[in-house]
């Protein structure tokens, strides 16, 4: 009996020692079913977070990690910048961040040689990222996938993951004007948008850090031409030349999410 007490111990020792399974699927996929010489691959790192469970932007706010990518290539091959889509805001207390929930697709485009010299291509990818719900926990991986190299290709599997993930892409759109000032605590973000344009809410997601006060509400007030968004500083943030982030505005039915790059007035 006592033997069986102590190999029951050592069990429940070893089960406690071992690591806890992660909360988010990762798996690179890549648009097209083949490399073709000369032409842009474009791939995707996809996280799948189980309920209750989310991920990071590329500025996580006050608390997170970015998921951070990283890159095996065949020779000559030349990855691009990660582009990501627009996320949500989650709030704890005071505590406001910025991330995923249920899936996201982080796209990249890579530059492929004009002459591979190899008939297939291995690419793989080491990726780290920060998963949370009450409490978080760090996750890493290997994944990789291989694919032929032809003179055409055709769309893959996973081609229509895609094009929903480009809909959530920024983009830079010149008919809707922005502005920017500081203003008794605030950051004050002028919005104008295209004429007969109705904006029934937005939000608006700093790239940098330090600036804005995560955890604070965003106040929406009408104008003449639009609307301004009120963004509460950091009291303990630095200002800066420029607002960067991203505007994710409700209008007619839909999400649109902006490119934001304006100085920023004192």
């Amino acid at each position: 009996m006592a033997a069986l007490s102590v190999a029951l111990a050592g069990m429940a020792a070893a089960a406690r020692a071992q690591p806890t399974p992660p909360h988010t699927k990762v798996s690179l996929l890549a648009e097209t079913d083949a490399v073709r010489p000369g032409r842009p691959l474009h791939l995707a790192v996809r996280l799948q977070m189980e309920p209750g469970w989310h991920t990071y932007w590329r500025n996580p706010g006050d608390a997170g990690l970015p998921t951070r990518v990283r890159w095996t290539l065949p020779s000559g091959f030349e990855a691009g910048e990660v582009r990501w889509p627009y996320p949500q805001r989650f709030t704890q207390g005071p505590v406001g961040s910025y991330g995923y929930a249920r899936e996201v697709l982080l796209l990249d485009e890579v530059r492929v040689p004009a002459s591979p010299v190899n008939h297939e291509v291995r690419i793989g990818a080491h990726v780290d990222w920060l998963e949370c719900q009450e409490a978080c926990l760090p996750g890493k991986t290997d994944v990789s996938l291989v694919l032929p190299v032809r003179a055409a290709a055709g769309p893959g599997p996973d081609a229509a993951a895609f094009a929903e993930a480009r809909g959530r892409l920024p983009v830079s759109d010149p008919a809707w004007r922005f502005g920017a000032a500081t203003a008794a605590g605030d950051v004050v973000l002028t919005v104008t948008p295209p004429p007969g344009t109705t904006v029934s809410d937005a939000s608006f997601f700093p790239v940098r850090p330090r600036l804005l006060d995560h955890g604070k509400p965003q106040r929406l007030e009408r104008t003449a031409g639009g609307f301004r968004l009120l963004l509460p500083r950091d009291p303990n943030g630095t200002l800066a030349q420029h607002l960067d982030g991203v505007l994710v505005a409700q209008s007619g039915g839909r999400t649109r999410a902006l490119e934001v790059d304006v100085a920023l007035a004192r």
